[in-house]
C-alpha cells in the first residue's frame, strides 16, 4: 500500500512521458499549429497555478489523487499539496520540486525516515543514469517541459468549444509523436508504455493552455500492468511564486529507491 501511494504521489510529475489572440486579418492556424503556439506561449509565462485530478492502477490497487500547487517556470521550482486514496485508505502529501529533484513529505512514510528527517528526496537525473537515460529531459517534474512536449503533437483535430472554470476555450485532440521527444522513446521501451491521445483546451481570450488530459499504460497485459489517467488545469499565469527547498538536514535521499514503471 505504501509503494502504491508513493507511486501516485509522483503521478502529477509523470511523463505523458502546450499564442495569444489574433485579429480577423490574420490567417487561421491549423489545429496542430494552434496547439503548438499555445504550448509555446504557456511555457514562456513566468509561472502558473496547477490543479490535478488523476487515477492509476498500481500493484492491483486503484489509486486516485487530487492536488493543487504553484510553479515557477523560470526557476524550475514548484510546490504542490496532494490528497490520495489507495484501496479505500486516504492520505496526503506535500511536494517540492527543484530542478530535477523531487522532495516528498507525508504521514504515510514519515515513520520510515531516519530520525530527524521529514522529507524524502529523489534526484530524477541520477535515477535516469542507472537506466542510461536523461529523465530530466522528459518534463517529469516541470509543467513547462510537459507543455514543451506538445511541440511533438500530430494528427490534431478540433473537438469543439467548451468553458473551463469560467474561461471560454477551444478543445483539441491529438497524439504526441514519442520519437520527437528527447529520451521518450527509450522510456517507452523500458516501461513498455502505450500512450493514449492528448486533449488540450486553449483559452480563446488569452491564448494559454487551460487544461491537458492524457493517459498511458505501463507494462504488459496482466496483474502488473499500470493504467494512468491525468487531468491538469492551469491558471493564474504569471503570478508571483515563492518556493522553499527542504534543507539537507531535513531530507533523506531515496534516489536509489525503485521508481514505479521503470523497474529497478
Amino acid at each position: 500500500m505504501r509503494r502504491a501511494a508513493v507511486a501516485l504521489v509522483l503521478l502529477p510529475l509523470a511523463p505523458a512521458a502546450c499564442g495569444g489572440g489574433k485579429s480577423s486579418s490574420q490567417p487561421e492556424l491549423s489545429p496542430a499549429a494552434s496547439v503548438k503556439s499555445a504550448a509555446a506561449k504557456t511555457a514562456r509565462t513566468s509561472s502558473e497555478h496547477v490543479t490535478i485530478n488523476g487515477s492509476a492502477s498500481v500493484a492491483g490497487n486503484l489509486v486516485t489523487v487530487t492536488g493543487n500547487g504553484d510553479f515557477d517556470n523560470a526557476g524550475k521550482q514548484g510546490t504542490m499539496h496532494v490528497d490520495f486514496s489507495v484501496g479505500g485508505l486516504g492520505g496526503s502529501a506535500e511536494e517540492v520540486t527543484s530542478g530535477t529533484t523531487i522532495y516528498l513529505r507525508s504521514p504515510l512514510f514519515a515513520s520510515s525516515l531516519p530520525s530527524g528527517k521529514t522529507w524524502m528526496k529523489v534526484d530524477l537525473a541520477k535515477v535516469g543514469e542507472s537506466k542510461g537515460i536523461d529523465l530530466s529531459a522528459l518534463g517529469i517534474q516541470d509543467p513547462g517541459r510537459t507543455l514543451a512536449e506538445l511541440q511533438a503533437i500530430r494528427n490534431v483535430t478540433k473537438v469543439g468549444d467548451e468553458t473551463i472554470k469560467g474561461s471560454d476555450t477551444t478543445h483539441y485532440r491529438g497524439r504526441v509523436d514519442v520519437s520527437k521527444v528527447a529520451q521518450a522513446a527509450k522510456i517507452k521501451a523500458l516501461a513498455i508504455a502505450k500512450y493514449g491521445p492528448f486533449d488540450v483546451w486553449i483559452g480563446k481570450d488569452d491564448g494559454y493552455v487551460h487544461r491537458i488530459k492524457l493517459s498511458y499504460a505501463l507494462g504488459t497485459a496482466g496483474a502488473g500492468r499500470q493504467v494512468v489517467a491525468l487531468t491538469m488545469d492551469l491558471s493564474d499565469f504569471g503570478k508571483s511564486v515563492t518556493v522553499t527547498t527542504p534543507s539537507p538536514a531535513e531530507s533523506f535521499d531515496a534516489t536509489n529507491a525503485s521508481i514505479i514503471g521503470l523497474g529497478g
